[in-house]
């Protein structure tokens, strides 16, 4: 992963393993191209990134996939989202990482979890039990800051125990980390692939699901974002 750009190299590279993976749809803007072309605040004419948006066509559990790049001054980001159906438990898988100068960066990637685990521990075995090999080879190397303990433990609680998170570091530990990161996406995608992630009776996953996501996303709980 030598380019300049190399954040965004690696979240293309999750993206197309995605989008190799099943049939999906990319949704245009009205202009055509991304569907949310971003631009400076202070520069309307100066592209600050865009959001692309994927629909996942019929027969699988996953609903939608994003893919945020935010170019703000020296630092660019990239959020990947792929979002299970909203009627589902199938699990979201998060990937993120944030560039700046000269070869900095940090990185995290996650299954969000759609059920909660003291009343659903057949859940988490399933969908958790494959990334213990992965997880454990990235956080057990202590070259690598994801070894630590989390830097935002208020966050963390609404992402899985399973999260592999850098705190600042350097295009190198993404490079090596890189490889459990896409044992995650081939988990993932495994379990998109198996089926059966209905609801459990009585409980309502889309209104759990905005909670979540709100919290996941609140200003409160982190304010670098």
């Amino acid at each position: 992963m030598t380019d300049s750009h190399f954040s965004l190299v690696f979240i293309e590279g999750i993206r197309d393993r995605i989008l190799a993976g099943s049939d999906w749809q990319e949704l245009e803007g009205p202009a055509g191209g991304a569907y949310l072309p971003l631009t400076q605040s202070d520069a309307p004419d100066v592209s600050a990134g865009a959001v692309q948006l994927w629909q996942a066509g019929a027969g699988t559990s996953l609903d939608r996939m994003v893919h945020m790049r935010l170019i703000a001054g020296p630092a660019e980001t990239q959020l990947l989202f792929v979002f299970g159906l909203a009627d589902s438990c199938m699990p979201h898988l998060h990937v993120q990482a944030v560039q700046f100068p000269p070869d900095g960066c940090v990185y995290n990637a996650d299954l969000l979890p759609r059920l909660d685990a003291i009343d659903y521990p057949e859940y988490f075995q399933r969908a958790f039990t494959g990334l213990r090999r992965p997880y454990k080879k990235a956080v057990g190397d202590a070259e690598n800051s994801c070894a630590q303990a989390p830097a935002n433990p208020a966050l963390a609680v609404y992402m899985s125990p399973w999260g592999i998170a850098s705190g600042r570091t350097d295009q190198a530990e993404l490079d090596r980390v890189a490889p459990q990161i896409d044992e995650y996406v081939d988990h993932y995608l495994g379990l998109a692939a198996e089926g059966s992630w209905a609801a459990p009776v009585g409980v309502d996953l889309a209104a759990r699901d905005q909670r979540h996501l709100q919290m996941f996303f609140s200003d409160e709980l982190d304010p670098r974002a």
